[in-house]
This record gives C-alpha cells, structure tokens and sequence, in this order.
C-alpha cells in the first residue's frame, strides 16, 4: 500500500472518530430533557446586563478563522472506544450482523412519541424587479409574449430566469416554467453556482429527477465540496434512489473536509438516519459505522443554504418566548440547537428542537456579509422548513430567495406549533 493512501486512511480513521465524539454529544442533547416553561426573568435580565461584553465578544468571534469556532453547547459524554479497538471489532464483524444491531436504532427511533400538531406558513417571497412587475400584472395569455420581449437584455442573470419561473409555477404553468429554468443551465456549464441554484429550484418544483443530474454535474465540478455530494444524496433520495442517497450523504460524513465548513458531517448525519428510518424498504447500511446509525427525531428543522463563496448568512428562529437561536445564541432555554456559524459559503446552518412547545417561531436569515474581493450581486438563498423530521408523520415546505445588501433581514415564515 502507497504511503499517500495510509495517510489517507488514517485521515479518514481520525476525522471518523472525531464525527462519532461529536455526534455522541448530539445524542446527550437529543436524550436532554428541557424545561416548556417561560424563561425565568433572571437568565433574561442577566443577558441584558452581559449586553455590551457578549457584543464585544460575539464580534470577537466573527473575526476568527472558521476552526475557532464557538464550542458545542451541550455536555460531552465519555469519549468514543479507540480507534485500533473499534477498527478491529469492525473487521471482525458479519456484514449481516453489524446491519442488523446497528441499523436497529435508526428504525427504532422512526416512531417518534406523538407530538404537538405543527404546521409551515411560508411568507412568500416576491422579486421586484420591473420585469417581474410586468409579468405579475399580465394576463395568462400575454406571459409568454412579455417573457420573450424581456429576455434579451437579461440572458446573462440568473435572478431573471428565476423570477419569470416563479410567476409561472404560480400561474400553474409548470411546462413553461421549467422551459424557462432550462436557461440556467444553458448559460455556463461549468458554472457550478449557477448549477447550484438550478438543482435548488428544481427540488423546490418536486422534479428531483431533473435535479439530479443537474447536481451530479455539481459533484464532477466541486467534489472538494461537501455541499456537492449533500444536495445530491437529498435529490436521490426524493427519486427513490436511497441506498445510491445513502452512499452521498455517507460521503459527507467520512470525507475530511476543509474547516470552513463546520458540523457539515453533523447535519448529513440527521439526514442520513433519517432516510435510513422512513425508507420503505430496508437499506443496506453493512457499510456504515455502527457509531453513526441512530435516528433523531425533531418536532421541528431548518436548514438555510446560499449559492455565494466566501459569503455569511445567519439563520435567525425565534420561539414562542421571544428567545432568538442564532450563531451567537447556539442552545435555548427550551432546547433549540444552533449548528456552528458558516462563515464561508454555501451553509448549511441548522436549527434543531426535538420537543417544541405550543406556539409560532419565527424564522428569518440575514445577510451577514462577505469576504469577495469582486462586486457581488444578490445571493440566492434556498430554506427547508421541516415538521416530524425523521418520522412517518415528517412534512416539508421549501423556499428560494434572494438577499442584496449587508445586514438585510428578510422573514421566511414561521411554525405554528398547537397544544
């Protein structure tokens, strides 16, 4: 064996145990019972108090390379079995059998304990640019004609193909609109942002099967990109290819990747287990770590994703007692989870809440910033909003948008949560 593939492999074997160490801290949150009550008035008062040290500090933060990032909040249980002991009972294992025990509580977790009913209102986004003006004013009858009258003094920007495709798929002309994204594709093939948004779109139209050889494309440009093998195992899986949607979202999981793209492996683990929970048939998981099958149910889950390099977006969900979970804000009073801040490029964030009390949380994002040294334009922003996230009973709502200036905030929409 090359000196280059053992150093590879003993890459991957450290990165593996460091995932299985961090996702048993996700497990003691997940297992954590939280208080459903109002925040006591004193934990608020004393944040008040901290106001002008926490903004200091949390500025501090932002000025820090991606590995700084702030720590778990939550309690770190006994550390992971050594790697020579847990590679060597792998070895010996039957695939059969390390399929069967550990591939158990995956499925187990499935059927969640019955939770407060929840519902997605989406506050719908709406361009405003004059083309999309027009469009919006016209009859059914006259889209076309004005689309084709606009079209050439836009053929090099993505926001107009997507905005037209929008008022489309809102007059219920699906054929035409996916016409009109076809564009994205036609405008640079090797433009994998571009490529980005396109597969984003698509998936937001429930056509995962034109997404995904749109985002295959994607991983051939940018395999160096967890994103890349992420958004293609979530696009397999909508195809019903999930044992090809497990070997992708595995990827992300086992790969070593650069440290601007912190608890990536985290999120596609939640999005791993859960598919291996609510597939209807029983995947092949002989393949897998025991150390990363275990499905965690959520009342409720967002993921933000942006198509920009080197550009900040926050995702902001404030909960029915007016807490905010945010990058500086990572665990809530009842038990929110904030994933660590992605500071360059592309997301995900997650925000995470296994019991959710009754009442409306608020979802927002924020345009943070950026770090391009080219003037940038308006960066396109993709949302799930998911209620019995790794159940049977799981719904999902999706949203693409767009931000253009520092420090905008827009509202995406919010959950409301019943008795």
């Amino acid at each position: 064996m090359s000196t280059r593939r053992q150093q590879s492999e003993r890459e991957r074997a450290s990165h593996s145990d460091d995932i299985a160490r961090r996702f048993k801290e996700k497990q003691a949150w997940w297992e954590r019972d939280f208080p459903k009550g109002d925040r006591p008035k004193a934990r608020e008062e004393a944040k008040a108090s901290a106001g002008a040290v926490g903004s200091s500090a949390l500025s501090a933060e932002r000025n820090r390379p991606a590995a700084a990032a702030l720590p778990a909040p939550i309690a770190s249980p006994a550390p992971a079995p050594a790697v020579a002991e847990s590679r060597q009972s792998l070895a010996k294992a039957a695939p059969a059998q390390r399929m069967a025990d550990a591939a158990a509580p995956a499925k187990a977790d499935a059927v969640a304990t019955p939770s407060p009913v929840a519902s997605i209102q989406l506050k719908k986004w709406v361009a405003n640019a004059p083309y999309a003006e027009r469009l919006r004013k016209a009859e059914n009858d006259q889209l076309y004609r004005i689309y084709l009258d606009e079209r050439p003094g836009y053929l090099n920007s993505t926001a107009f193909f997507l905005d037209v495709a929008d008022v489309f798929f809102d007059r219920d002309r699906p054929e035409l609109a996916l016409r009109i994204l076809s564009n994205l594709a036609e405008m640079d093939l090797e433009n994998r942002h571009v490529l980005r948004i396109l597969g984003y779109r698509l998936m937001q139209a429930k056509r995962a099967d034109l997404a995904v050889p749109v985002l295959q494309r994607v991983a051939e440009l940018a395999p160096n990109e967890p994103q890349s093998w992420r958004d293609l195992g979530l696009a397999q899986a909508e195809t019903g290819a999930r044992q090809q949607a497990l070997k992708s979202l595995y990827e992300v999981v086992t790969r070593p990747w650069h440290n601007r793209f912190p608890d990536i492996e985290l999120v596609a683990l939640a999005e791993m287990n859960a598919l291996i929970a609510t597939a209807p048939e029983k995947l092949d998981t002989s393949a897998i770590d025991p150390r990363f099958l275990r499905n965690l149910p959520l009342d409720l889950r967002v993921v933000l994703t942006w198509d920009a390099d080197n550009t900040d977006i926050d995702l902001w969900v404030t909960d029915p007692n007016g807490e905010k979970s945010f990058y500086g804000n990572r665990l809530s009073y009842q038990g929110g989870a904030m994933s660590r801040d992605f500071t360059g490029g592309y997301g995900p964030e997650e925000f995470s809440l296994k019991k959710a009390k009754p009442g409306r949380y608020l979802i927002q994002a924020q345009f943070y910033g950026h770090r391009q040294q080219v003037v940038a334009g308006a960066t396109t922003l993709g949302l799930r909003l998911t209620t019995g996230f790794g159940t049977a009973a799981q719904k999902e709502e999706r949203l693409t948008l767009r931000l253009k200036g520092q420090s905008e905030v827009v509202t995406v929409g919010e959950f409301v949560v019943g008795e």
